[in-house]
């Protein structure tokens, strides 16, 4: 990331990164912002969120220790935090593979040997926003004969998970991202079964739901998603600085 954007974000959330310039003895943010300039309103709009939940709950100050792309996604890795926090930078992981990371155009994570998210003009392959797909192939979504049985269900629960459709073209890649965390987390990571009853699509996207956990993991998703899609243009999808 540039040193103008490295900057900024340290400037609006100081408590955050506080260890930017500590020495590598100490943290990972000695090397700064190990990605490109595409995921900067991605990472400011997560800081935004993880600010408010500190301040609005009192948990103790959330410090970042690594920000990096990985695996051609986003690592923001912190030190203390809660569920809401894990939930928002586990998403935020997810969400950086539907962004480029060069422009923050909506892309695809593409790649074998090296994997990355790039939209096509800066040689990867652009989000179809014009006919979104599912996340996963329908081959996908069966689950593996050889799993216990009681994992059956939860992939069934899966398969079965989908948002209502986005009308507005520059979301729908925030809403199929999250669409592919919730389903992952159906599945792997014992999220009870959710159903989302209505979507509205004004500043940016709201959502309603009924079920899921207790937590408050899936809503802190939820929330971010809402918040970048606050931020994005509705027809290109890009997202402000």
């Amino acid at each position: 990331m540039n040193r103008e954007l490295d900057e900024l974000l340290c400037q609006r959330y100081p408590r955050i990164f506080r260890d930017r310039h500590a020495p590598m003895t100490d943290t990972c943010m000695c090397w700064g912002f190990a990605c490109g300039d595409g995921w900067y309103a991605l990472i400011d709009t997560l800081c935004a969120e993880i600010q408010r939940h500190v301040e609005t709950t009192g948990i103790g100050e959330v410090v970042a220790t690594q920000v990096k792309e990985k695996f051609g996604c986003l690592r923001f890795y912190v030190r203390s935090g809660d569920v809401h926090i894990s939930a928002m930078t586990w998403f935020a992981d997810y969400l950086s593979g539907f962004i480029c990371e060069e422009c923050g155009a909506p892309a695809l994570r593409t790649g074998s040997s090296w994997i990355q998210t790039r939209c096509a003009r800066h040689g990867g392959e652009n989000f179809p926003l014009d006919a979104p797909t599912r996340a996963e192939s329908d081959e996908e979504l069966l689950c593996p004969e050889w799993l216990p049985a009681n994992k059956h269900a939860a992939w069934a629960r899966a398969a079965a998970f989908h948002l209502p459709p986005v009308r507005t073209r520059g979301w729908r890649h925030i809403a199929t991202a999250l669409e592919h965390t919730i389903r992952n987390d159906l599945r792997h990571n014992e999220l009870p079964a959710v159903v989302i009853t209505n979507v509205t699509e004004s500043d940016a996207l709201r959502y309603r739901w009924a079920g899921g956990d207790t937590r408050g993991w899936l809503a802190a998703m939820v929330r971010l998603a809402e918040a970048y899609s606050a931020r994005s243009d509705r027809q290109t999808g890009a997202a402000a600085y």
